[in-house]
């Protein structure tokens, strides 16, 4: 019996010596996402439970403003206590490490109360003093009133109650283009059209020039222009615009006689480098050119109509159509009629009427042919007009061989005596008109 209890208690030992980690049972993968998922769980709920943040409620008027440097911009900020008792407020200005032109914190100043009482409504003037040195550039900020903030993955802290303010620092442009960004015409497939794009340099130093012609063709939707061969276009353009100076780039439009017929679209880029506006900002400068190319037919118009027994007289209005081509030779028409026996009846042209239209409020426009002082003046086209006295009843044909326009208009028109005979026209006219 004695030895007995020495080996019970030599068996106690041994098991008290065991770790306590190895008596536990391990636990498999799934159970600890699973606790550790409740966890995450605890602690969201536990960081929510303490973002309570204060209420203040904040509205900026007109926080994107235009400024000159040296100019003093003023921006108006209404904060609302929406707690149940006063607050306490810091204004300050924030900025972020995302800004590329932030705000600098010496511009700035803020005037208003440092205590908001509760339900009460206080008013902030945020002034930001603009140096005169500075780069013309978008500067913007935050103007925070709490030190409270927010935070969202992969950013950086944000203060709940703060609004934004931008101060768009910009200084008058010393090149300017003094006529039209728009190079329009009408071109005969082996004829040539030329236009002036004048540029000024008020600035007190030279800026580079260096035109060049887009090749990339811009997106469009339904009937697109025909793809443009930059061959076609030649610049004769100085390397700069002097101080104080005027410069003239050339712009000649020269499409082979094999060129496809329609309309043609591209985009000049002067290449100015205007010390007062922003880098990369060059639509100003872009000229767009767009014109047609047509061909000078072989063989005339032709069309047939009738002509009544009541019929006096016959007359042809005819109306060509020009795209800006002031640079155009004159447009003329060789006109025949074809009486119903095949006599080829010379018409007379009896009338040309000139028109135009003239703009007192100097609105800048691509159909623009002049500008003489207060008028901005365009040609409104012109209008030729051919008779035939007394012609023979029956199927007359009209033939017409147009040059120097690319497209026209016309309008055939047979005045009719009435049944007594009188000569006063009939209340019925006949018109054909036609593109």
């Amino acid at each position: 019996m004695k030895r007995r209890h020495n080996l019970l208690l030599v068996a106690l030992v041994v098991l008290s010596a065991i770790p306590a980690a190895a008596a536990v049972p391990a636990v498999d993968s799934g159970n600890t996402a699973a606790a550790a998922a409740e966890n995450t769980s605890a602690a969201a709920a536990q960081e929510k439970t303490k973002a309570n943040y204060t209420r203040l409620f904040i509205d900026a008027e007109d926080s994107y403003r235009d400024a000159k440097p040296g100019e003093t911009l003023e921006y108006t900020v209404t904060v609302k206590n929406g707690e149940e008792e006063s607050v306490e407020v810091n204004p300050h200005l924030v900025t972020t490490p995302m800004s590329e032109y932030p705000m600098e914190k010496k511009w700035v100043s803020i005037d208003g109360p440092s205590s908001i009482d509760a339900g009460e409504t206080a008013k902030y003037t945020v002034s930001v003093e603009i140096p005169e040195d500075v780069e013309t550039a978008d500067y913007r900020g935050r103007v925070a009133f709490t030190d409270e903030t927010v935070t969202y993955p992969g950013r950086p802290a944000r203060p709940i109650h703060s609004t934004h303010i931008s101060a768009d620092v910009w200084r008058e442009p010393t090149v300017k283009i003094l006529s039209d960004t728009y190079v329009n015409g009408q071109v005969k497939a082996g004829d040539s059209f030329t236009r002036e794009v004048v540029i000024e340099n008020t600035g007190d130093s030279a800026v580079p020039l260096s035109p060049e012609v887009k090749t990339e063709r811009r997106h469009c939707r339904g009937h697109c222009p025909n793809k443009l061969n930059p061959s076609w276009i030649d610049i004769d353009s100085p390397s700069q615009v002097a101080a104080g100076e005027k410069a003239t780039v050339s712009v000649t439009v020269s499409p082979p006689e094999n060129a496809d017929r329609g309309r043609y679209d591209t985009e000049i880029n002067l290449g100015l480098k205007d010390p007062n506006r922003e880098e990369g900002n060059d639509y100003w400068q872009r000229i767009d050119a767009n014109f047609v190319v047509w061909t000078q037919p072989s063989e005339p118009f032709e069309t047939s109509f009738q002509v009544s027994d009541e019929t006096d007289n016959l007359s042809l209005t005819l109306m060509p159509e020009r795209y800006n081509a002031d640079n155009s030779d004159e447009v003329s028409f060789d006109v025949e009629f074809v009486s119903p026996d095949g006599e080829v009846v010379n018409a007379e042209r009896v009338r040309v009427t000139d028109s135009g239209h003239v703009d007192l409020g100097d609105r800048r426009s691509p159909r623009a042919s002049q500008q003489d002082g207060e008028y901005a003046v365009r040609s409104g086209g012109q209008e030729f007009v051919y008779r035939v006295d007394e012609p023979a009843a029956g199927e007359w044909t009209l033939r017409v061989m147009p040059e120097n326009t690319m497209s026209f208009q016309y309008d055939l028109t047979r005045e009719e005596a009435s049944e007594e005979a009188t000569n006063e026209p009939a209340d019925e006219t006949a018109n054909e008109t036609s593109d």
